[in-house]
């Protein structure tokens, strides 16, 4: 009878354990969300329709983005976290200033956890160190790993925070695993592939920490994001960037034994900042109760008056330093990532054009990529703040002397960046879409139906592709001459895709006949809008996509 007792006893007690902890997990966090920011700290204006009719009118920046999170902290004290999601930088603001207007004002504004996005390493570890050391905030990147004693400390592979409401929070970021290829400053930086793999093992550490809710943040994309979700268990949410999606309902994903995922991503530009209340229930994600906003920073939103003080200082003297005007542009230029990274584009012919000048080669060869600004450039003055604008890395001008079949391999290259409708790509296998070429010099011709160029994540050929059927080259009497694979042709390029950014090989085998011009693009572009009297362009037939 008395063992019947103890038995019976140890089960209630096992019970009554198994309760309470259940007890324990239930509840909910506020997830505050900002992600891509790409500098625009500062409101800006778009064109919406309205009643039938186009109007401008002011979103975003930072100072509407700390408002919200101020007031949604103080609505709920200790259980709201401010998240972003990294590319904080880009442009001239972060070229001239290295990150510290962006980096102070997300202070001011509260953010309380941070991952790293490709963007922030353009300017090399020095500038990125300073960043990260400038930051009241801890940064989480589980996939990141360097020998630089100097990023000691600077960030983890999670981070853990206690809300005020007990439950244990558990973030851990990741970043995209094409680091390599997409931007120079990582070099002294290498990268876990396995996006699953990363993400089980910070589940297990944080599971082992007792975090009643897991969160992943990643600069990976949508689609390594629902891919995780897919083959994770135990993440309650995904909130991530670098694909700059706008998702207005969050992605409920079901992952191994039934398990709920939520994903959020809340565009780009500092347009809109993300608000998800996660609710979690017997350690589970509760969907009935889970809810997500991308909350558009709109112009009735107030603006935090001291980020204000502290960031207009900035645009001032940048301004000042950016004003002086260089010519006229005699029409439109585009350059949005539709253009410049998937068909000739004229703007994109002018800056191949000016590398090819200014280098005195026979060809000029423009990463689609590097061209920024993502929109369309009016016809009118054209100043130094638009040339940053267009050009803003700092890159610096290489020329190369190659045979017209490593000519070849590069445009196939090139090739493997466009997608045909309907096809399935992997940018761990291609290069990247902003890895497309812009030439002058050359008319080329792609197939689209035909096999592309297969290059791994560290710059291996695997196939080499066979998208390129026909290459002319341009003669000094304006003729045009097929591409002969044993002749010798110079080039010049930015020192991005001529140090192998984009996976680019052929330029880094081709190393020993490089020479490094040390003129940065924004001055040699300058120097031909001078030398041309103005910036005047067209699409030409440079470059033709058939089957696509």
């Amino acid at each position: 009878m008395k063992k019947r007792f103890s038995r019976g006893l140890l089960a209630f007690c096992l019970v009554l354990i198994l309760a309470v902890g259940a007890f324990a997990a239930d509840g909910s966090v506020t997830l505050l969300t900002l992600n891509d920011i790409h500098s625009h700290i500062y409101p800006y204006t778009i064109s919406q329709t309205v009643n039938g009719e186009k109007v401008k009118v002011e979103v975003g920046g930072l100072a509407r983005a700390s408002t919200v999170i101020h007031k949604e902290k103080g609505q709920d004290p200790g259980n709201v976290f401010a998240l972003e999601m990294g590319d904080i930088n880009e442009g001239p603001l972060f070229f001239f200033f290295k990150g510290l207007a962006e980096i102070r004002a997300l202070n001011l504004a509260g953010i309380d956890v941070g991952t790293l996005g490709n963007h922030e390493f353009d300017l090399g570890p020095s500038v990125l160190e300073d960043v990260m050391r400038y930051a009241r905030f801890p940064f989480t990147v589980a996939n990141l790993h360097t020998k630089l004693s100097i990023f000691q400390n600077l960030y983890h592979p999670y981070v853990i925070k206690e809300a005020a409401n007990g439950l244990r929070v558990g973030f851990f970021g990741l970043i995209a695993p094409e680091l390599a290829s997409v931007t120079s400053g990582s070099r002294d930086f290498t990268v876990g592939q396995d996006l699953v793999a990363e993400a089980k093992r910070m589940v297990s550490l944080l599971q082992k920490e007792d975090c009643d809710v897991i969160v992943a943040m990643t600069h990976t994309g949508i689609y390594a994001d629902r891919a995780i979700a897919e083959s994770v268990k135990g993440i309650h949410i995904i909130t991530g960037g670098h694909t700059h999606t706008l998702l207005e309902t969050p992605e409920i994903v079901t992952g191994p034994d039934g398990w709920k995922t939520m994903i959020t991503q809340a565009g780009s530009m500092g347009r809109y900042i993300g608000v998800a209340n996660v609710s979690v229930k017997n350690g589970a994600l509760d969907t009935d109760n889970s809810k997500w906003e991308a909350r558009e920073l709109v112009a009735s939103i107030p603006l935090d008056r001291r980020i204000s003080i502290l960031v207009n200082p900035f645009q001032q003297k940048l301004d000042e330093q950016l004003s002086e005007p260089i010519g006229m542009m005699n029409q439109d230029a585009d350059a949005t990532k539709a253009a410049v990274r998937q068909r000739e584009a004229g703007i994109g012919n002018f800056i191949a054009d000016a590398l090819r000048w200014n280098g005195q080669t026979q060809i000029g060869l423009m990463n689609g990529g590097s061209i920024r600004g993502d929109k369309v450039y009016p016809a009118g003055e054209v100043s130094y703040k638009t040339l940053y604008e267009l050009l803003p890395y700092g890159n610096t001008l290489i020329r190369f002397t190659l045979t017209g079949e490593q000519i070849r391999d590069i445009l196939e290259i090139s090739g493997s960046a466009l997608i045909k409708e309907g096809e399935e790509y992997d940018g761990n296998l291609r290069t990247p879409s902003g890895g497309f070429l812009q030439v002058s010099g050359l008319k080329v011709t792609y197939d689209l139906s035909r096999k592309p160029a297969i290059i791994n994540n560290d710059g291996e050929r695997i196939s080499v592709g066979e998208r390129v059927v026909d290459v002319q080259v341009e003669n000094s009497d304006g003729t045009w001459s097929p591409l002969e694979s044993a002749s010798i042709y110079t080039i010049t390029t930015n020192d991005w895709v001529g140090l192998g950014g984009d996976k680019y090989y052929v330029f880094k085998m081709a190393a020993p006949t490089a020479y490094d011009t040390h003129l940065g693009d924004v001055e040699s572009l300058a120097q031909y809008i001078r030398h041309m009297g103005g910036v005047t362009f067209q699409e030409e037939g440079r470059i033709v996509i058939e089957n696509k």
